[in-house]
C-alpha cells in the first residue's frame, strides 16, 4: 500500500490512499460475484434474495478491509473486548455455569440455537444474542486476517521457504522504489534489513498474538497451530548468528 501511495498510482488515487490494495481486491471480488464480471459458471448466489446478497457484500467488505495490516492492533483489541463481553453476559444468564469460563464457541452455538426457539423479550438474552452476533461477524474478518499472515503457522519447512521468498519480493520492491526515487518501504531495503531478525519480530509481535487470540476461540488452533510458530521462531533465532 505504501508503494502505491508514494508512487501515486491510479488505484491509489482511485481509493484515496486508503487500504489501496484491499479496496482493489474487494472491488474485483464484488464485480465477479455480483457485478459486471459475473458469469453463470460461478454465480453461487443465484436464487438468493436481495437482502441476503447485500449482507454477503457487507461481510466481504468488512472482512477484506480488515486484512490491511495497519488495522492489526485495533482488530485484536475489538475482538478481545467482545470475547470478554460475551463471557460476562453469558455468566449473567442462568443458561451458563458462572463458575467456569464457558468455551466461546459453545456460547455462540448454544445462543444461536436457542434464539430460534425461545420466545419473549428477556433483556439478558437479547443482549447476549446481540453480543454473539457482533462477535461472529468480527470473527469472520479476524480469521481471514489470520489466513493472510498465516505463513509462520504452517508446519515443516514451509514457513522457512516462503518466509525467504516473500523477502525476495520485498527487496525487489525496495529496488524499484530506489530506482524511482521514492522512499523505501519498511522491510524492503536489502542493504539494511536482516531476514532472521525481521521474521522473529513479525512472528512475535504480529502473527503470534493473532493466533494466540484465535486459539482462545478455537481450541485446536491453540493446540495444533501455535506450536508451529514457536518452532519457526526457534529456527529464525538460530539464524541470527
Amino acid at each position: 500500500n505504501l508503494f502505491q501511495q508514494n508512487a501515486q498510482t491510479s488505484i491509489a488515487v482511485k481509493y484515496n490512499n486508503m487500504s489501496v490494495l484491499e479496496n482493489m481486491h474487494l472491488a474485483v471480488g464484488l464485480s465477479l460475484l455480483f457485478g459486471e464480471g459475473i458469469q453463470d459458471e460461478w454465480d453461487i448466489f443465484d436464487g438468493w434474495i436481495n437482502d441476503d446478497k447485500v449482507r454477503v457484500q457487507e461481510i466481504m467488505k468488512e472482512s477484506i478491509l480488515k486484512t490491511d495490516i495497519s488495522h492489526q492492533s485495533e482488530l485484536l483489541g475489538d475482538l478481545e473486548l467482545l470475547i470478554e463481553q460475551v463471557h460476562t453476559v453469558a455468566k449473567e444468564n442462568n443458561r451458563y455455569n458462572a463458575e467456569i469460563d464457558e468455551p466461546i464457541l459453545s456460547i455462540l452455538a448454544q445462543t444461536f440455537h436457542e434464539a430460534k426457539s425461545v420466545e419473549g423479550e428477556d433483556l439478558t438474552k437479547t443482549e447476549l444474542e446481540g453480543k454473539c452476533n457482533q462477535l461472529a461477524g468480527l470473527l469472520v474478518g479476524f480469521i481471514l486476517h489470520g489466513a493472510d499472515i498465516s505463513n509462520p503457522a504452517k508446519s515443516g519447512d514451509l514457513p522457512i521457504h516462503w518466509g525467504s521468498r516473500v523477502f525476495d519480493e520485498f527487496f525487489e520492491q525496495g529496488d524499484k522504489e530506489k530506482e524511482m526515487g521514492l522512499p523505501i518501504s519498511p522491510l524492503c531495503d536489502r542493504g539494511t534489513v536482516k531476514l532472521p531478525e525481521s521474521q522473529v519480530n513479525f512472528i512475535k509481535y504480529v502473527a503470534l498474538p493473532t493466533y494466540e487470540l484465535l486459539g482462545s476461540v478455537i481450541p485446536r488452533v491453540k493446540k495444533e497451530v501455535v506450536p508451529n510458530m514457536s518452532r519457526t521462531i526457534e529456527y529464525w533465532e538460530g539464524e541470527k548468528n
